[in-house]
């Protein structure tokens, strides 16, 4: 048992080092291009260098890092068009869900995923870049969750890291009209348990909304 304990310890050690980490490089306190060295890191972290090293090699599956060959590891920069393929393969996983995961939604679960879904319009009305993100992971990975399948939500949760890191710095590129009218349609087809209609309304969003906030945000940028 002491063994059991002693590993679940260094886990719980590197999910903490991993998510303070993650959330300041999301979050801008670690700015793109700053390099990360694993016995600064440890020592402001209060941690060894072992969950350090594991927290990084997290992160830099994520893209949110990028570790060189000469040993160095800096903060990843913002790359509109790795951001574009993050939203495509979000849509994607969500979409495929949706397709094996609607036909068999019961009362409960309709219920359940249209809340989220009003989650996602409360958040555009607030203009709240940070509460969208958090609404639309949610209900992508509740998707995942009714149909069980575990590859997909754990697609969903390495890519959010990623997107969200986009989307604040992103807020004023977004088209919150558009988004409502979106979630909207995706809204009223799960209402109707409708899988087709879903998935016309995600690709929408995921083909057109989404990407005209990337388009947008990296015409302001030039």
């Amino acid at each position: 048992m002491a063994g059991i304990d002693v590993v679940r310890e260094r886990r719980t050690k590197s999910d903490d080092v991993y998510r303070r980490l993650r959330d300041a490089i999301v979050d801008g306190e670690l700015r793109p291009g700053q390099r990360l060295r694993d016995a600064e890191l440890a020592e402001s972290l209060g941690a060894s260098a072992t969950p350090v090293r594991h927290a990084l090699a997290r992160l830099a599956e994520q893209g949110l890092v990028e570790m060189h060959r000469n040993g160095a590891t800096r903060v990843a920069p913002l790359d509109l068009d790795h951001i574009r393929d993050a939203i495509a393969l979000f849509g994607d996983s969500w979409i495929g869900s949706v397709r094996h995961a609607m036909p068999h939604v019961q009362e409960d679960d309709v219920a359940y995923l249209v809340e989220l879904t009003d989650d996602m319009s409360a958040a555009g009305r607030a203009r709240d870049v940070l509460a969208y993100g958090v609404a639309l992971r949610a209900i992508a990975i509740g998707f995942a969750r009714l149909e069980g399948n575990a590859l997909r939500e754990s697609v969903i949760e390495l890519l959010g890291p990623q997107i969200r890191r986009f989307t604040q710095r992103s807020a004023g590129s977004f088209d919150w009209a558009a988004n409502e009218r979106s979630t909207r349609e995706i809204r009223e087809a799960i209402v109707r348990r409708d899988a087709v209609q879903t998935r016309a309304a995600l690709v929408i969003l995921f083909d057109d909304v989404l990407p005209g906030v990337v388009d947008r945000t990296a015409a302001r940028a030039r």
